[in-house]
C-alpha cells in the first residue's frame, strides 16, 4: 500500500498546503480518503490516470474534506468516459445535494459510472485490493474514522475528533496492531491524545490537520517517547506500509 499525502492542512489551505486529502494506492488503483485538495489534479501529477480510480473515502461533510470531489466526479462524467468510481459521503442531504448539481449542470449522472453513496457504520467497500470500514466518531453527526485494511495491512484515518477529545472518541482500534494511525491536530491538543498514545498499539502515528502552528512543537517533544515512529507529513509525503 503506498499512501500520498495529498492535502495536510487544517480547515484553511495555504500557500504550500491543501487541506485533508489523502491517496491510496493498493494493487493498480487509486482510492482517496478526504478530497479538501482538488482530487483529479492530485491523481494526475503523480502520473497516474483518472481511469485508475475507483472510489473516494470523505469523513465527514465539511468542505475542507469533500470540496474537491467535485471537480474529479464533473471530469469523469463528461470527459473521461471510461472511468467509473464509488463516492462514499456521510449525509444524505449532501448525497441529494450532490446528484441535483450535476442535475442543474445539465449534464446529470445517468449512466451509473459516477456512483454517489451514503456512508454508514461498518464496511462499506471491499474489492480485489483493500476493504474499507467506517467507524463513527463524535466530531459531529454523521462523521467518522476510516480504517483500511489491505491483506495484514492496516491503516486508519482518524478524520476529526471531537473537541479535545471531550467525547473520547479515538476509535478502539488504535489499540490494536495498526500499521499507521493519521491523527488531526486541530481540534485537539497533545495533552488530550497523550492517553490514547500511551495505548496505542500503532507502527507509526502521523499528525497531521494540525492548527495552530505552534503545535508541531508539542508533536516534535513527544518523538521518542512512545514505541512508534512520529511523522509530520508535509504535501507530497510518500510512505509506502
Amino acid at each position: 500500500m503506498k499512501i500520498t499525502f495529498v492535502g495536510t492542512s487544517h480547515g484553511v489551505p495555504s500557500a504550500d498546503r491543501y487541506c485533508s486529502c489523502y491517496m491510496i494506492e493498493s494493487g493498480d488503483k487509486i482510492y482517496m480518503v478526504d478530497a479538501g485538495a482538488p482530487a483529479a489534479d492530485s491523481i494526475l501529477r503523480a502520473n497516474r490516470e483518472i481511469n485508475d480510480f475507483k472510489a473516494l473515502f470523505t469523513t465527514h461533510v465539511h468542505a475542507d474534506h469533500t470540496a474537491g470531489a467535485f471537480g474529479l466526479m464533473s471530469l469523469m462524467n463528461w470527459y473521461y468516459k471510461q472511468s467509473s468510481g464509488d463516492f462514499f459521503f456521510t449525509s444524505e442531504a449532501q448525497v441529494k445535494a450532490t446528484a441535483a448539481w450535476f442535475a442543474a449542470s445539465a449534464d446529470p449522472l445517468t449512466d451509473g459510472r459516477v456512483k454517489l453513496k451514503l456512508a454508514v457504520e461498518g464496511e462499506v467497500y471491499a474489492d480485489e485490493n483493500i476493504w474499507v470500514e467506517y467507524i463513527p466518531n463524535k466530531h459531529m453527526d454523521n462523521s467518522y474514522s476510516i480504517l483500511i485494511t489491505e491483506g495484514e495491512k492496516r491503516v486508519l484515518f482518524g478524520g476529526d475528533f471531537s473537541h479535545n477529545l471531550r467525547h473520547a472518541d479515538v476509535p478502539k482500534v488504535t489499540e490494536e496492531s495498526i500499521d499507521l494511525f493519521v491523527c488531526e491536530m486541530a481540534h485537539i491538543t497533545a495533552a488530550d491524545v497523550t492517553p490514547y498514545l500511551e495505548k496505542c498499539g500503532a507502527k507509526t502515528v502521523a499528525f497531521t490537520h494540525v492548527f495552530p502552528l505552534d503545535k508541531y512543537n508539542d508533536i516534535a517533544a513527544m518523538k521518542g517517547k512512545y514505541p512508534f515512529e512520529i511523522l509530520t507529513p508535509a504535501d507530497g509525503f510518500v510512505l509506502e506500509i
